[in-house]
């Protein structure tokens, strides 16, 4: 997640004199090597942010040394305008210019696009960027101060056509490290819950560790040794030190010296990257959000925001084409009346037989159906199995149709096999950083005795959920898997169907 820092600088002076914001357009879907972008942007802004987050993903790839592929399902953004819009997506904070979300059902980006103009800056997009990129292509139990710190450090990074810098401060958290006396000791940082430590210390302060430790090989190496430690079951406090060689007031006194030295980095280049290919389109119904609305029934709402949120999905089935018809049946399978998702997908099924992402909304018709009434659950979920394996074959990356016909085989004498591990094991592999997926696979693997894996699997989730709700589960998988125990009842997928998940940037 990304906090604003407020303060006015004397370019955005400027240019509040010289000119209003950016005209709004319509809706505008862009698609790339790595991206699905949605932005209410003319074409020409919109390809420039879709330029950039390519940009920054090679930038990425060359500072982490990361040669895979690009992952196999495009991140999604939803470039906004304004919090009000974020406030459309979830329920987040007035100072939230953007958040992360990696559930069983969608991975996504949120960016305030309006924010990004009146500070001249990209910070917030590619903060949220850097999120993704180290939980797709390196996911490890990260700290909360490790998770915010990097993606700050990135977010500042200034591409040209001559020279890549990077390692700059971000202006606000900048003007707050100035405030020294606001300072919260790091042995909190580091070691406490975080319930006492305000947002713009955390994130200041966490920028500033992380500046200090990728400035160094040797840091960097004593990093993944600490990492390493506190993955085994070590105490963080006595890891760290171990690691770095301080500890308590040290920390502090080393950190208040560094801020004073910072320094960036310079990457020459020989010339600016090929444009990559990236095709453009408008959203039917481009003057609705429908894109907010997809947004959305991929994070889940609150029992109080359903009614509104399912008002908002039938207007765009009324006026938003076949892309509001496909948000309108969701959000009935979710929240509304079956009878009405089954007319609407039996039409667009008839226009388009083999579309996956259908499919995948008629087998989560009856998912949701079974989860709904027990006594139908062993029915309802042998009528959504083949509807989930259809749309895996129709898109071999459709990771939530995987990890539903899993869960649609939970009540089959079958469940507890092989193929059903290899089904959740290949969701992981596709989308390692959503944490209800790994945690399936990890209590089918200790149900097969399959321990050392499960442990594997275990010790990649970053460390913030186990700072969240999902401690107390990871930590009993996490014992029973190193007792080489089984769990006493068959796998439980503990998420309900679109339960409302927390926006976060760890």
């Amino acid at each position: 997640m990304h906090i604003r820092t407020f303060g006015v600088a004397a370019g955005l002076i400027l240019a509040l004199l010289l000119g209003g914001a950016p005209a709004r357009a319509e809706w505008r879907r862009a698609e790339s090597t790595n991206f699905i972008v949605y932005g209410e942007l003319n074409e020409a802004r919109l390809r420039e942010r879709v330029v950039l987050l390519e940009e920054f993903d090679r930038f990425l790839r060359i500072l982490t040394g990361t040669t895979a592929p690009p992952a196999p399902s495009k991140l999604r953004v939803y470039l906004v305008h304004g919090n009000n819009e974020l406030r459309n997506i979830a329920r987040v904070g007035d100072d939230v210019a953007g958040f992360y979300m990696a559930g069983p059902d969608g991975i996504f980006a949120t960016a305030d696009e309006s924010e990004n103009w009146r500070a001249n800056e990209d910070d917030t997009l590619l903060h949220e960027y850097a999120h993704h990129f180290m939980l797709q292509y390196h996911p490890a139990p990260y700290p909360s101060w490790y998770s915010e710190g990097f993606a700050d450090y990135v977010a500042t990074v200034d591409i040209r056509p001559d020279r890549i810098e990077y390692g700059n401060f971000n202006r606000g958290r900048a003007l707050w490290l100035a405030r020294r006396q606001d300072w919260v000791p790091y042995d909190r940082l580091l070691f406490g819950d975080g319930r006492d430590v305000n947002a713009f210390s955390f994130y200041s302060q966490s920028w500033l560790l992380v500046h200090y430790i990728m400035a160094d090989d040797a840091r960097r190496a004593s990093l993944v040794r600490y990492m390493a430690a506190v993955g085994r079951g070590e105490e963080p406090r006595a890891a760290f030190t171990a690691a770095f060689g301080m500890a308590g007031a040290e920390i502090d006194r080393v950190l208040h010296a560094y801020a004073r030295r910072i320094t960036f980095h310079r990457i020459v280049r020989t010339g600016p990257a090929p444009v990559p290919p990236i095709r453009i389109e408008p959203v039917e119904g481009g003057g609705i959000d429908a894109p907010l609305i997809e947004a959305a029934l991929a994070l889940g709402v609150r029992e109080a925001d359903e009614e509104r949120l399912l008002s908002r999905a039938r207007r765009a089935g009324r006026d938003g084409g076949a892309f509001g018809r496909r948000l309108q049946a969701r959000a009935e399978i979710l929240y509304g009346d079956f009878a009405a998702a089954d007319r609407l997908l039996d039409a667009l099924l008839a226009a388009a037989p083999n579309d996956p992402e259908l499919l995948y909304l008629r087998g989560l018709r009856h998912l949701v159906a079974g989860r709904r009434d027990s006594a139908a659950r062993a029915a309802q979920f042998r009528l959504a199995q083949p509807f989930f394996a259809r749309a895996f074959r129709a898109d071999p990356n459709h990771y939530p149709a995987l990890f539903r016909y899993a869960e649609a085989m939970s009540e089959s004498d079958q469940f507890v096999s092989e193929n059903i591990q290899n089904v959740l094991l290949l969701a992981t592999s596709l989308a390692p950083q959503v944490t209800e997926i790994r945690l399936a696979a990890v209590h089918l693997l200790l149900l097969r005795d399959r321990f050392e894996q499960a442990e594997a699997l275990l010790l990649a989730i970053p460390g913030s959920v186990h700072q969240q709700g999902g401690a107390s589960r990871v930590q009993e998988l996490l014992r029973l898997a190193r007792a080489r125990e089984r769990p006493a009842d068959r796998i439980v997928f503990k998420m309900p169907a679109y339960a409302p998940r927390r926006p976060s940037g760890s």
